[in-house]
């Protein structure tokens, strides 16, 4: 499998390409700076707690041969067994909160990675696009010194399952994230030969990546004897079997100068470095010399840690977009109306509905229309861009007025590509179209809609993402076929239904594409049309003239608060970004 090791074309290729963050000599050196301080600190509590510790890969190397960094190297490795792993990390989180924060797996949501990283707060070093800027501060890895079995026929068979579950992991990273990894490798056919293999090999892991990756871990920790003959790192350069080791050779250290500080290193440096690198001794020549791949930079005092808004600062900033969204109707002469959760919220309590994070306005079709030519070349505001379904710039058939000043999470999040979504704070704006007059023709209309916004959910699913086995098996085979067919088809297929009902002459009116409260959003146009003013938040923002009649239709006794248990949120989690930065 050496021919799909794609590591080492990384490092050494790739980091090269042109675009990609050159590192001056000044930011090596500062970066230096801080992965010494965070070693020392984490040497500190080693050495409180009694956990033994040892500089790893390069960073022994760098120690053996250089007595420090490697030159044209800027990280630190460290090798720590297992048993001390837990207690490490809990005495970094509970002493360092505000200068380190830690990535490990089964311990950090949504980390993929099997060694572990200790990240300085208030910086970036972004090696990945996916990465977001607050999760990839400069940084340590510590690689996990694990146990295997005395019996040799065990010791093997535990190897084979790690090396294969760690390739089988390596491959679905690269499936994930297919078109970063194609584009770095655009112009380095080799790569990109290596990388369509493995991406091949990963796919059908993205049907449960969580549950491999799960097992992968749970695997390379199974042996639970911390006296065995032999210990591995699974996850270091080598592998399972590359970085097997006798225990008792290994796990002996001894003080060698790294920087001027005295740092542990094993014993038995040689036969350890002679593995991993051959003559160690020797200085390799510039293209085979590993560099990081970095797209981005931001060194102490040039980054600012995202600030967390709390559900009143994210209520104020939603009004805040609400209000420049009104005056740009009023510029522009178009029709808007609060509808939904918002419009209750205006009419039970003056305002955002206490638990709610979110707005909804409605706009009638040939406004809506209109409203979307004109941001293309007069945007809302520098800050707001409109995205919506016509446009192929969202997953969905409507719109929205998207804040790209913060960034947003929300409980869904995980089950949506990403392509499918913008994550960030965002207004929905509702196109409004006619309705049939016959009810039952109505309610066919709803059922249709109903059932192509489930092809749309299949089409912006994640492959493998589900709250249990059961919906995740039952709905792969739709979202597979709509990867095919493209959710895009679907959403031009519903405007064509809607819009063959004109807002302007049809007797009844209300949210047909997104229509999710069925025909109780079908109201009597000319009773619409006669808006009113209502209350929000100390404003007042125009609202349809039927609204009492709107909100029975959907809500029933709308006065009456729900029971605690059904005052649900969208579990959203915003940040207020720097857009100086």
């Amino acid at each position: 499998m050496a021919v799909l090791q794609t590591n080492e074309i990384l490092k050494e290729r790739l980091s090269r390409k042109e675009g990609m963050h050159r590192l001056s000599s000044d930011e090596t050196e500062a970066i230096k700076r801080i992965v010494l301080e965070t070693t020392l600190d984490v040497v500190e509590i080693c050495t409180e707690l009694d956990i033994p510790y040892m500089l790893g890969g390069g960073s022994a190397l760098g120690a053996v041969r250089h007595q420090g960094f490697i030159p044209w190297d800027d990280d630190i490795d460290l090798n720590i067994p297992r048993e001390y792993i837990d207690s490490l990390l809990d005495e970094v989180e509970r002493r360092y909160p505000d200068k380190y924060y830690v990535e490990a797996p089964l311990r950090t949501p949504g980390y993929l990675s099997s060694f572990i990283q200790i990240h300085r707060r208030g910086t970036v070093f972004q090696e990945y696009l996916v990465q977001k800027e607050e999760n990839c501060g400069v940084k340590i890895d510590i690689f996990v010194i694990e146990n295997t079995y005395n019996n040799p026929i065990r010791r093997k068979w535990h190897g084979c399952k790690v090396q294969a579950g760690l390739f089988f992991l390596s491959c679905y990273r690269m499936f994930a994230w297919r078109k970063e990894f194609m584009e770095l490798a655009s112009e380095d056919s080799a790569a990109r030969r290596a990388m369509r293999v493995k991406q091949w090999i990963g796919a059908p892991f993205a049907i449960a990546p969580r549950f491999l990756y799960r097992r992968v871990q749970l695997c390379m920790q199974e042996c639970r004897d911390n006296h065995s003959d032999y210990i591995t790192i699974p996850s270091g350069r080598m592998h399972f079997f590359g970085e097997m080791y006798e225990r008792e050779a290994f796990l002996k250290t001894r003080e060698m100068n790294f920087e001027g500080y005295m740092l542990q290193v094993t014993c038995d440096y040689d036969r350890y470095l002679k593995r991993l690198y051959g003559n160690y001794m020797e200085i390799p020549p510039e293209e085979k010399r590993e560099h990081h791949v970095i797209h981005q930079l931001k060194l102490l005092g040039e980054y600012t840690q995202p600030r967390k808004l709390d559900k009143k600062e994210t209520q104020g900033l939603l009004l805040e977009m609400l209000d420049a969204f009104v005056a740009y109707c009023g510029k522009h002469d178009l029709r808007y109306y609060l509808v939904g959760g918002t419009l209750l919220g205006a009419v039970r309590h003056q305002g955002f509905i206490p638990w709610d994070d979110d707005i909804d306005v409605g706009m009638p079709r040939p406004d809506y229309d209109r409203f979307l030519r004109l941001v293309k070349t007069d945007p809302v505001a520098p800050h707001l861009v409109a995205a919506s379904g016509e446009d192929g710039t969202l997953g969905n058939p409507y719109c929205e007025l998207v804040h790209m000043g913060t960034r947003l999470e929300r409980n869904s999040s995980r089950f949506i590509r990403n392509k499918c979504q913008m994550l960030h704070l965002f207004i929905d704006i509702f196109p409004q179209d006619g309705w049939p007059e016959d009810k039952q023709e109505a309610e066919k209309l709803f059922r249709k809609m109903k059932r192509y916004r489930y092809l749309i959910q299949c089409g912006r699913a994640k492959l493998g993402k589900g709250v249990s086995w059961k919906r995740i098996l039952a709905k792969t085979p739709m979202v597979l076929w709509m990867r095919i067919v493209g959710y895009e088809r679907i959403i031009k297929k519903m405007n064509r239904i809607a819009t063959a009902y004109d807002y302007d002459g049809s007797c009844y009116v209300g949210a047909v594409t997104y229509g999710i409260y069925g025909v109780g959003e079908r109201c009597l146009r000319k009773d619409v049309v006669r808006f009113v003013k209502v209350p929000f938040e100390g404003r007042e923002y125009w609202a349809p003239g039927c609204w009492e009649t709107y909100l029975t239709q959907i809500f029933g006794d709308y006065m009456q608060l729900p029971p605690e248990e059904k005052r649900i949120d969208h579990k959203m989690a915003v940040w207020k970004l720097d857009l100086t930065q």
